[in-house]
């Protein structure tokens, strides 16, 4: 899905209504540590966890350790009919720039695909950096995904492969999904991968990219420290992780496979987001290669703006769109009408997302944390000076805009103030 240069500098300007979602929710620092970057991103789980509430009826949630070529144990959560009747499978891979997430994060998603679809769903782990260098991460999905083909009709899964065998994820779990979908061109599993769901992945890098596109490989430069993957954090995560550049284990577009052997691939790319030209680049090489592909693409957003952006219009959509391209993946697509209903059965609209960064000054940290409500009601930011250990700021939205800000400080904490703001 190639734009013209005028398109795609159109797209990098702010919508409308990331540019009012800015106004009200001053961005944080850029982030710098590995560690909070973890800790931020499970902050955000967890608050959309309590969002959804317990398992519906209709699933069966539970997790299954599977070992890992080097004999560590990993986790898989596993999301499947409580009907006992076998369906797709669908892998899901988290995102956080191969430092923080995990198998937790698309849990919402995993369950209303078993609700709609009536999927089995595999939500994989993968271990991270710093702790974990590269490929480590790569290996581990590779793993599982070789033990969930396997196992796929027994009863732990009870899922019929021939009926969809769909991997996907959201940016570093896509960016590994379309890396080991060529990688299994050359060493296939017990089934072959039907679709694959890439959203704002990582694919390539500006020397890989093919010569006749690299006039429109502009993203990194049009949009070097976008919200939500700035520049700083980036070099963070090449840090931590400590990538290869030219291994076809990092950057999909690396591969000498060919495209041609490619899955159906349904793309999801963001026009402020300096991975975009990835996805749309990608897209044009496989539709090159006539393999069938479907993007949805969001002028004027950031990376992945639906994660913070659940309340607005612009992220429904989003979060609407990745239902209905599975669907498409596995042949079933429903229509935005039925997904969305779908997905408002475990929607709390009071509570959209909650962030804590934590910035390192040397012998402090800085704590950022930020909830927001529905956009016309609640916005609350704080902040606060502390020792590092010393202090937590806890911030809750509850449903009718009730407001609680605490903050808890250990013996010899030096937190300086917390400010916070309502509307």
């Amino acid at each position: 899905m190639l734009l013209t240069r005028e398109q795609l500098e159109h797209s990098a300007q702010p919508h409308q209504q990331v540019a009012e979602f800015w106004h009200r929710n001053p961005q944080p620092p850029p982030q710098n540590d590995p560690h909070a970057a973890r800790k931020a991103l499970r902050a955000h789980t967890d608050a959309v966890l309590k969002q959804l509430g317990p398992t519906p009826k209709e699933l069966i949630e539970f997790y299954h350790d599977i070992p890992m070529r080097d004999g560590y144990e990993s986790s898989l959560k596993i999301v499947k009919p409580s009907s006992g009747l076998a369906g797709p499978l669908v892998v899901l891979l988290f995102g956080g720039g191969f430092v923080a997430g995990d198998k937790d994060q698309l849990t919402e998603i995993a369950r209303i695909l078993g609700v709609l679809y009536g999927a089995t769903v595999v939500c994989i782990s993968y271990r991270l950096g710093p702790e974990h260098k590269f490929p480590i991460a790569q290996y581990d999905a590779w793993d599982s995904l070789k033990w969930i083909a396997e196992n796929a009709s027994g009863c732990c899964l009870n899922a019929d492969a021939s009926k969809g065998f769909v991997v996907g994820g959201v940016s570093a779990g896509a960016s590994i999904a379309a890396a080991l979908s060529r990688k299994l061109q050359e060493q296939p599993v017990k089934y072959a991968i039907t679709g694959q769901w890439l959203a704002v992945p990582s694919l390539m890098h500006a020397e890989c990219c093919p010569q006749e596109f690299r006039s429109s490989y502009i993203s990194l430069a049009q949009s070097p420290s976008s919200a939500g993957l700035s520049e700083q954090a980036r070099q963070m995560m090449q840090d931590a992780v400590q990538w290869e550049r030219e291994s076809d284990l990092r950057y999909a577009a690396n591969s000498a496979t060919s495209l041609s052997g490619q899955p159906r691939t349904y793309f999801q790319v963001c026009g402020m987001d300096p991975l975009r030209d990835d996805g749309l680049i990608y897209e044009e090489m496989l539709r090159e290669a006539k393999v069938s592909t479907r993007t949805d693409f969001y002028a004027g957003c950031p990376h992945a703006h639906w994660v913070a952006m659940r309340g607005y219009e612009i992220g429904q959509k989003a979060r609407i769109d990745t239902l209905v391209g599975i669907g498409w993946l596995l042949g079933m697509e429903v229509s935005r009408s039925l997904a969305a209903s779908a997905l408002a059965q475990w929607k709390n609209t009071e509570l959209v997302s909650y962030h804590l960064f934590v910035v390192g000054l040397g012998q402090k940290e800085r704590l950022w944390g930020w909830a927001i409500a529905t956009p016309q009601k609640v916005r609350l930011w704080g902040w606060a000076i502390a020792t590092p250990q010393k202090v937590q700021v806890q911030v809750q939205v509850q449903v009718q805009v009730q407001v609680q800000v605490q903050v808890q400080a250990g013996a010899g904490a030096d937190y300086e103030q917390l400010m916070t703001y309502t509307t």
